[in-house]
């Protein structure tokens, strides 16, 4: 074997060790378990799961960098240190999802963008555009998601875990390009993984349930609301049954919105 290939593996089988080691410490730590669920980077069934990928929150937590930068305690308060995080490849983050990967798919766009651009003209479009793109990437990927890619003056992201699509999408209507309001919708299931992008019935789902919403607003299935189960401080609507365009049933969707 040449020397190179046995140096990447041994710095490999460092990287699993360090993160399983992690892994293991924070299932003991009931105040650091608390404070991953309320960021929504795990959930129970990740955490009763026999085949988790030990490198899945060290990820999660290289996203978000820069929210560590700016609070440092953040580690402190997961009983993590920045070494562990450094020991996760950066491009790991970046791989497209595994085919056939159980995720929650969000589709997002800017209601009024057409008229806004019709008044204002293209380059003033481009600007708001411009801070809405960056806004989105720190939002999604704070919360542990991947911007698949940007439609216009919309977005289709997908996320690991259930509670942090949840939560993304309140943070994007939270944060709109003024004087625009986002809309967000989700549907959760099996994806098809086709190299960087997904496909398949979920993400087509997911595509009509944006359109239900209105401006400022986030609706999900009730796949998201059950995968993601009680999240603190956030409320799910009654269930709604829906006609989404090109989907023969009504389909229940929740309006998900802060307590």
């Amino acid at each position: 074997m040449p020397r190179d290939e046995r140096g990447r593996r041994l710095a490999e089988t460092i990287k699993r060790r360090v993160a399983q080691t992690v892994i293991v410490s924070l299932r003991r730590d009931e105040a650091a378990l608390r404070r991953l669920r309320e960021l929504g980077l795990v959930d129970d069934d990740w955490l009763a799961a026999r085949d988790t990928d030990p490198f899945e929150l060290l990820r999660q937590l290289q996203k978000r960098a820069r929210e560590i930068r700016e609070r440092p305690s953040l580690l402190t308060d997961l009983g993590v240190s920045s070494v562990d995080v450094l020991c996760c490849e950066s491009e790991a983050a970046a791989l497209p999802a595994p085919a056939g990967a159980d995720l929650t798919v969000v589709f997002t766009d800017l209601e009024g963008f057409t008229a806004f651009t019709h008044h204002e003209g293209d380059e003033a479009a481009s600007r708001l555009l411009g801070g809405h793109y960056a806004a989105v990437d720190d939002l999604v990927a704070g919360r542990g998601g991947r911007v698949v890619k940007r439609l216009g003056d919309g977005h289709l992201l997908t996320f690991p875990q259930p509670r942090a699509a949840v939560l993304a999408g309140l943070d994007l209507l939270e944060a709109p390009p003024g004087p625009l309001r986002v809309r967000a919708g989700g549907h959760a299931g099996r994806v098809v993984a086709l190299g960087a992008d997904v496909l398949g019935d979920v993400v087509n789902v997911a595509s009509r349930v944006v359109g239900a919403a209105a401006g400022g607003h986030s609706l999900v299935t009730t796949a998201v609301r059950d995968r993601a189960g009680a999240v603190p401080r956030v409320a799910f609507g009654e269930p709604q049954p829906t006609p989404l365009r090109g989907i023969e049933e009504p389909v229940p969707l929740c309006e998900v919105r802060r307590e």
